[in-house]
């Protein structure tokens, strides 16, 4: 008989390359939320940096009893940390559109999985089938081979009782 051959070996490996691109591509995506994340932390910290700075600033010149006023320099700050905070808005936004694009290719990895398992499953059932189609066929050879030397022993014992 001869040996186990799976027809869809092919497809079995597109689609198995198929799923590790798509499985590269969830971990980009991952990856670029991970960045957006990094980035909105890096502007948090530069926010609470300027209000530290101004609170520190301010203390400071409330400990002589007059306080100086620098009109320029407050409304710097606050354009500046309204910047950042609309920037992280801009982020968080991406984020959102990253998290959406993620799950859709989370799907798609679910969806290549399954065929990909599929595919394997048919495979085992097959070679399976194969393996009991090949022990029936040497099963039947033993029978025969059985049967053949049943027969030749019972001619040899007629040709030995005849021939006395």
């Amino acid at each position: 008989m001869p040996p186990f051959q799976f027809r869809f070996e092919s497809l079995l490996s597109l689609r198995r390359r198929r799923r590790d691109e798509v499985g590269g591509e969830v971990g980009k995506a991952t990856e670029a939320i991970r960045r957006v994340d990094e980035q909105i932390e890096m502007l948090q910290g530069q926010r609470d940096a300027v209000r530290a700075e101004a609170a520190e600033r301010f203390a400071k010149s409330n400990g002589g009893g007059t306080t100086q006023v620098m009109v320029d320099r407050i409304l710097s700050e606050g354009r500046y940390d309204l910047q950042l905070s609309a920037d992280q808005a801009a982020l968080r936004d991406t984020r959102a559109k990253l998290e959406v694009e993620l799950n859709r290719r989370r799907g798609l990895l679910v969806e290549a999985e399954a065929e990909v398992k599929q595919l394997e499953r048919l495979r085992e059932t097959q070679m399976l089938e194969h393996r009991q189609l090949q022990l029936q066929a040497e099963q039947a050879e033993a029978d025969d081979l059985t049967s053949a030397r049943l027969t030749i022993a019972k001619r040899q014992a007629i040709k030995r009782q005849g021939g006395r």
